[in-house]
């Protein structure tokens, strides 16, 4: 016998529905499983020209996901890809961007305020974005990109505070962006492009579980607190390459940037990986990562400092992908032990 499923108590209800995704193609998603935003309303606009603006943009997380590995807490890169896709789903849906527009993320930063609140529950967590959009266009009206800025709560509980800027581009303008990218790879040295049977490290070194989600070789850590790896780019992942693309995404070069931090930090202060979270992000993509290109990813460990906020300690890591010697992105994150 099937019991019928208990709602929740009307809160954000009121105005946002969880009982449904969105289209995937309003989050640049192949796979219905891979789509978490399932509603928006536009809160406010106001201002001329620039139609500034703010939306609540709701999203169901998962207990349980690939990516996730059924830890206690909703994982870094589902939150990072919850953020992504309300970007996306906010564009498409209240700021008149065609669908054939390609998307390139410039900036992503959060920042954790209540760990407790990431706690994964019994059931699936309603997570709400409140975002402020603040929309570059050009003279015909017609979104160039925007700069976004807001809080994401989870059942209720505010949970981080981020920001990021995207830019839109038309099929073209894309084609030709990449075009410029592909010289790179044609003057690229003999051998740096030796990407395709790289050894990944061990899942524990990096506070991780199954090896399909491993995406740096075995990094090495000098007692400076230098660190080095190279990048894995498996382009089978069903949720970081969920659909083809050309270049190497934002989302595995942010999980990169996580797991070396990670195993850097573990090692030089003597914790279990497993234990340690990311409590800030921010990250700047410079120019595309090819994937026929061999990319070094590497880490400088800073020292310890309080994250007041949090009441605990944290480690922020500096890190930085190049491509035959061109910074591709610079990410730094703070890393904190949490059981």
């Amino acid at each position: 016998m099937t019991l019928p499923m208990e709602l929740p108590s009307a809160t954000s209800r009121d105005r946002l529905r969880f009982d449904a995704t969105v289209s995937r193609a309003l989050v640049h998603r192949a796979s219905v499983a891979e789509v978490f935003i399932t509603d928006s309303v536009a809160a406010a606009t106001n201002g001329i020209g620039r139609r500034d603006a703010a939306f609540e943009v709701a999203a169901q997380l998962p207990r349980g996901h690939l990516i996730g590995e059924h830890a206690p807490a909703y994982d870094f890169l589902l939150i990072v890809e919850v953020l992504r896709q309300a970007g996306v789903f906010v564009a498409h849906q209240h700021l008149d961007v065609e669908l054939d527009t390609a998307f390139i993320f410039k900036t992503l930063s959060y920042r954790v305020i209540s760990l407790e609140a990431m706690r994964i529950g019994p059931r699936p967590g309603e997570a709400v974005i409140s975002m402020e959009v603040n929309a570059d266009r050009n003279r015909a009206g017609r979104v160039l990109g925007f700069e976004f800025t807001g809080t994401l709560s989870i059942d209720g509980v505010p949970a981080l505070e981020g920001s990021g800027a995207l830019t839109f581009v038309s099929k073209r303008a894309f084609g030709m962006l990449r075009a410029k990218g592909r010289e790179r790879v044609e003057t690229a040295t003999p051998g740096s492009a030796l990407v395709s049977r790289l050894a990944r490290s061990a899942p524990a070194t990096l506070g991780r579980r199954d090896p399909r989600n491993v995406v740096i070789t075995e990094p090495t850590v000098a007692p400076s607190g230098a660190a080095l790896a190279r990048l894995v780019v498996d382009t089978g992942h069903p949720h970081l390459f969920d659909h083809k693309l050309d270049h190497v995404p934002g989302n595995l070069q942010l999980e990169g940037a996580r797991q070396i931090a990670v195993a850097a930090v573990a090692r030089l202060h003597g914790l279990y990986p497993e234990q340690l979270v990311i409590t800030a992000l921010k990250g700047d993509f410079t120019e595309f990562a090819e994937l026929d290109l061999s990319t070094s990813v590497h880490a400088q460990v800073d020292g310890v400092r309080h994250a007041k906020d949090l009441g605990m300690l944290s480690v922020p890591v500096e890190v930085r992908m190049e491509q035959s010697g061109s910074v591709v992105s610079r990410v730094t994150v703070e890393v904190a032990q949490w059981a």
